[in-house]
């Protein structure tokens, strides 16, 4: 079996299937396969190029060697010939292993200028360091030496800088920005059942009817603190002391842009930057794939990380946009109910009005009626022109990405040097084989993985709208605390279950709906008066959606038709963003667009009676795709392995570590 993996590649496979099928291997020939291993899939013994995955292949033969178990024996055989087979597999297309030249550019030849800076340095004064691409001496100063980066920023410097900014902290601060908001208004709930609340500021008694008596509804300013203490974390959330700064590469500031020397050492050392980087965070415009240098660098990180997924966040620069906006036009319309509701909608005289004149069973249709209203004359009409706009737009940027990686061509990239061009296509061509087949990677493999990922997450992150609403979820809360003070259950549960619908569903449903309509709508149809005709419908869905969630807080109205009500409004939700494909594809995402319940891997963990044990090795590699490596050997047990990378096969390799009743267990599933 050493001698196989230690042959040409092509014969080592068949011969490996052989070998392994026809003599059992023991602990020393075992420990030479590992060995014989890392020079198949070109890892030398060098330090500087991957020391810490070399300890662990010598260390993996040493434990392997001492074996003296027949089950563990054949198990880590097994494992060991399945490594080296994939390792095989798993090259790039068109490429037999990867060169010495490859190897050295990942060395990292001057450690010191391995530098990495702080999301704290990149966002702070608001972002200025994107204002302009030109850097100095206190810009590379902002960086420091480091080992290992946590995130590569690969960016383009013709995008506005504060595009870029507002991205950057909304992917930074906004778990610990929501985390901190409702932290608030937790402490403000419980001074308040304590007795120790903090007084705000009640514009006037607020009431709803119920059939025939009036509940009183509290509607003041306890939602203001969250809200503030939400802008404050998402803008300043790196700022706070004590909290971990995760590492960034930001070429400004890790590179030195005077000194022409330490300049020339950066960029040749760029895939030691991406060899030591963990993540890449893509910050993208459309513009993003028309420049050399940003292709350059996805596809330097595609081959040092053999492809595998969720490395990469493609992180599109215009929703972080729309949640602010949303958020700030939601706390608005929060604070005009406030002010307005106690002397409209919600004052004694309407409500009594409405006890005296509406029948019972025509209350809730009434109070639809006057909420629809409101909302689509009073909050909706105007906003609605520009939410159809976001959603043309981003449509359209949807629609461009595809087209870009479908179309994807290297002589259309733009380059300020023409030397660089020469640089970037020998480096393509010396990891995948010619740039032809770079760009057949691109075209294929992931405007493939793109286009299914955008089925599986609907149009928009469903957190961006309920990130939007936060306010309306304090005003309500606020509400429902006073009516458990006041023991006033039933109006609780249906401010609660109030809560849940417009935070989480009405506005994600109504934007979904006006994202499938800009999606579907030729562009000869927005001409003339027709061209309003998509903004109003969109604003009048918003109006009846919020409509139905406000009237459904009558005490009028059973909680047996509520319940069911918001029921479907979730399962509608659940749908509209990535549910449908999920149903129709399967739970797990992969490069084919095939789920995992329906590839051929379940046949691995399945089999069907009657199969025999000679079954073969296919593994399924898509360009930033997820790596399922469908093991079966010839032995009499079949195992299924779910790898991300090659690190984790080398992992479970040396699972000797662990305890035999451990390994015995792993044995067993």
């Amino acid at each position: 079996l050493a001698q196989a993996i230690s042959s040409d590649r092509t014969g080592a496979v068949s011969k490996q299937r052989r070998l392994l099928s026809q003599c059992q291997v023991d602990g020393s020939v075992l420990g030479a396969s590992a060995m014989a291993d890392s020079r198949v899939t070109g890892h030398s013994s060098d330090s500087r190029e991957n020391p810490r995955r070399i300890d662990r292949v010598e260390s993996k033969s040493m434990i392997l060697g001492s074996s003296s178990t027949s089950v563990q024996g054949t198990v880590r055989q097994f494992i060991s010939a399945a490594q080296s087979l994939v390792s095989v597999r798993m090259r790039p297309r068109g490429q037999t292993q990867r060169s010495p030249e490859f190897l050295r550019e990942l060395a990292v030849l001057h450690p010191e200028l391995l530098r990495a800076t702080t999301m704290r340095m990149v966002l702070r004064r608001f972002g200025s360091i994107f204002r302009h691409s030109a850097g100095a001496a206190s810009t590379f100063e902002m960086s420091k030496p480091v080992e290992v980066i946590a995130k590569f920023l690969s960016h383009s410097w013709n995008t506005p800088g504060w595009l870029k900014t507002i991205a950057l902290m909304y992917h930074e601060n906004v778990f610990r920005a929501t985390v901190s908001a409702f932290a608030t208004a937790i402490c403000l709930h419980g001074l308040e059942f304590a007795g120790a609340g903090v007084p705000m500021p009640l514009v006037g008694p607020s009431y709803l009817a119920g059939e025939t008596t009036m509940h009183q509804l509290r509607l003041d300013t306890h939602f203001v603190p969250p809200c503030l203490v939400f802008i404050l974390v998402l803008i300043f959330g790196q700022e706070v002391p004590g909290l971990a700064q995760s590492t960034c590469f930001l070429d400004k500031c890790c590179i030195h842009q005077t000194d022409q020397e330490k300049k020339m050492q950066g960029i040749q050392q760029l895939g030691g930057f991406l060899r030591s980087s963990h993540r890449m965070v893509i910050l993208w415009q459309p513009e993003y794939f028309t420049r050399l240098w940003c292709v350059y660098e996805l596809a330097a990180f595609h081959y040092i990380n053999l492809g595998v997924s969720g490395l990469v966040d493609l992180l599109p620069l215009k929703l972080p946009v729309l949640a602010l906006s949303l958020f700030c036009f939601h706390f608005a319309a929060s604070a005009a109910t406030v002010v307005l509701g106690p002397t409209l909608v919600f004052s004694e005289m309407h409500l009594t009005w409405i006890l005296e004149n509406v029948p019972a069973a025509l209350q809730v249709p009434w109070m639809f009626m006057i909420f629809s209203s409101m909302c689509f004359f009073a909050i909706y009409t105007i906003p609605g022109f520009l939410l159809w706009k976001f959603c043309e737009s981003h449509m359209e940027d949807r629609k461009m990405l595809l087209k870009q990686l479908r179309g994807f061509r290297m002589d259309l990239a733009e380059c300020q040097v023409e030397s660089d061009r020469e640089f970037i296509e020998g480096k393509l061509t010396t990891w995948f084989g010619g740039v032809e087949e770079f760009e057949l990677i691109i075209r294929n493999e992931v405007a493939e993985l793109v286009a299914q990922s955008m089925k599986y997450r609907g149009p928009i992150p469903w957190t961006l709208m309920f990130t939007g609403s936060l306010s309306h979820v304090f005003l309500l809360a606020s509400a429902a605390v006073d009516a458990v003070i006041r023991s006033d259950w039933p109006l609780a549960v249906r401010l609660g279950l109030a809560c849940i619908g417009v935070s989480c569903f009405t506005d994600a449903i109504a934007l979904s709906a006006g994202l499938t309509l800009a999606d579907k709508i030729p562009g000869r149809w927005q001409v003339g008066v027709r061209r309003f005709i998509a903004p109003i419908s969109l604003a009048l869905l918003f109006s009846l959606l919020n409509g139905l969630v406000l009237a459904s807080m009558n005490p009028a109205l059973p909680l047996w038709i509520d319940i069911p009500m918001y029921l479907v409004l979730g399962m509608l939700t659940w749908l509209m963003f990535g549910g449908w494909h999920r149903l129709r594809h399967g739970r797990t995402l992969r490069p084919s667009g095939k789920s995992e319940e329906h590839s051929p891997a379940s046949a691995v963990a399945h089999p069907a009676p009657g199969v025999g044990k000679r079954q073969g090795l296919q593994s399924d590699v898509g360009a930033m795709g997820t790596l399922k490596p469908d093991i079966q050997g010839d032995v009499s047990f079949g195992v299924q392995m779910k790898v991300e990378s090659y690190e984790s096969l080398v992992a479970v390799a040396s699972h000797n570590e662990e305890s035999d009743d451990e390994f015995g267990e792993v044995v067993s599933n």
